[in-house]
């Protein structure tokens, strides 16, 4: 008896029951779930060899554009960095030597006013005063006071360093980025008034007119510390005299960008010549896109036939095969090719190895066919029935609107639209299951309530009647 009574006395005991059986009837959605995990990954997947076959796409863009000369790479040099450097060669697809002799190199117009004692104030003698300056084609007209309030109201002459001063301070305001002006303290108790262009040559010289009053006086004895005629460079290339107001120059021979650095008839000679190294190292960079695509799909597709370990895309046959078909083609001559010229990976060194991978097998073979040949390396990139060219419409077909990776990922997509609904309804019917699971445990909650009350009622009874 008192064990129905403990039994009658427990609080909610269908709790954990109805927690257990939402669990038991959750197993199909927990394989919904996974299924959906693993579309999901191979989603994932799907969008690493998209970007894998994508870069490659793009690198061969890169070596087909002639503009880049990816297998003629040119490199410049100068015999003497201290009198010439060579900036770039971008406009040249030829080996050359140029000679350079450097007369002078361009300067900045620099000008010195005559030196004043500081504190003297005979400059204001002079009246206020203005003046008109071009550099580089740009002309302000600047003005100076030559008198100041004390502080009392009463006007006083200015101290010439004060005149200097005020002149230089409307100098820097009207250029400031074509020009510079500085007061000097040359012994404590002198100053001098220096104007400089910011720029080499003629082109930028300080030009002055149209002086009065104190800056005609201060102007007038304004002396260049190079002559106007010896402000542009002057150099000799090949025998071809050139004048140019700056030091940087790019148009005296096509192509070719450079930088005086030292004049006095100094001389040198500026070469361009073959990079081989730089044209390798773009065939490397070809090589190691190649390979990362290799790489990135074979990951994604494998099969472990040990362990039963396997890739994502592992049952996506068409991008398992991408590689397979991909390296076929990279053994293959380029039917198109003239007779005995390079057709083929193999002619400038370049294999395969047993996963796929490419690499270079022949270094020698390589730098020689750079040097001697390298139009053919790059006739070779650009002819669609080459081994190059079977490689690109492939991986093209694979990543253009509508094609292999956009069905699979259309498939993927429809598959995990499927899987969300399901999943959806799955958890709609949990929850009905888990409300009618508790409504029945209620109702046998009640009957256990109702029976433990009759049960008390029937002892009281026995109680009262002597039982």
């Amino acid at each position: 008896m008192s064990t129905i009574q403990s039994l009658f006395r427990q609080s909610n005991p269908y709790e954990q029951f109805v927690v257990q059986l939402v669990e038991l009837e959750s197993q199909t959605k927990y394989r919904l779930e996974l299924q959906k995990e693993t579309q999901s990954e191979q989603k994932k997947a799907l969008g690493d060899v998209t970007k894998s076959i994508s870069s490659f796409i793009s690198k061969l863009d890169e070596f087909q554009n002639p503009a880049n000369k990816m297998f003629q790479e040119l490199t410049t040099s100068s015999s003497d960095e201290d009198v010439v450097r060579v900036n770039s060669a971008s406009g040249i697809d030829r080996t050359s030597n140029f000679n350079i002799d450097v007369e002078r190199i361009a300067k900045r117009d620099t000008q010195l006013s005559q030196v004043v004692t500081g504190a003297n104030t005979d400059l204001a003698a002079f009246g206020n005063g203005s003046i008109d300056i071009t550099i580089g084609g740009k002309t302000e007209t600047i003005t100076v006071d030559t008198q100041k309030d004390d502080g009392t109201g009463t006007m006083v002459d200015k101290t010439n360093e004060e005149i200097m001063d005020s002149f230089a301070e409307a100098f820097k305001v009207a250029f400031e980025n074509e020009a510079q002006a500085s007061v000097f303290s040359t012994n404590g108790t002198d100053v001098q008034l220096s104007l400089a262009s910011f720029e080499t040559g003629t082109a930028n010289k300080i030009e002055i007119s149209g002086a009065t009053g104190v800056l005609a006086e201060i102007s007038s004895g304004l002396t260049r510390l190079t002559p106007e005629t010896e402000l542009d460079a002057r150099f000799t290339v090949d025998g071809v005299t050139f004048e140019r107001s700056s030091n940087t120059v790019d148009d005296a021979i096509e192509g070719l960008d450079f930088t005086l650095l030292k004049g006095g008839n100094s001389n040198a000679t500026m070469s361009v010549q073959k990079d081989l190294e730089a044209s390798k190292g773009n065939i490397q960079e070809f090589i190691d896109t190649y390979n990362e695509m290799n790489r990135v799909i074979r990951s994604r597709t494998f099969i472990d036939g040990e362990t039963g370990n396997k890739g994502p895309l592992q049952g996506v046959r068409s991008i398992r095969n991408l590689m397979v078909n991909m390296r076929l083609a990279g053994i293959q001559p380029d039917g198109g090719a003239a007779a005995g010229t390079i057709d083929s990976f193999s002619d400038f060194g370049i294999t395969f190895e047993n996963n796929g991978a490419m690499k270079i097998d022949d270094e020698d073979k390589l730098m020689e066919a750079l040097n001697e040949r390298p139009d053919e390396i790059a006739a070779l990139f650009n002819s669609e029935t080459s081994a190059v060219g079977q490689m690109k419409t492939m991986a093209e077909s694979y990543t253009k609107s509508g094609g292999m990776l956009s069905a699979v990922e259309n498939g993927i997509d429809q598959k995990i639209d499927r899987l969300d609904r399901r999943i959806a309804s799955e958890e709609r019917y949990l929850q009905d299951y888990e409300e009618r699971q508790r409504e029945q445990f209620n109702k046998l909650q009640q009957i256990i309530a109702n029976g433990e009350q009759q049960f008390q009622s029937v002892m009281n009874f026995r109680m009262n009647q002597g039982y």
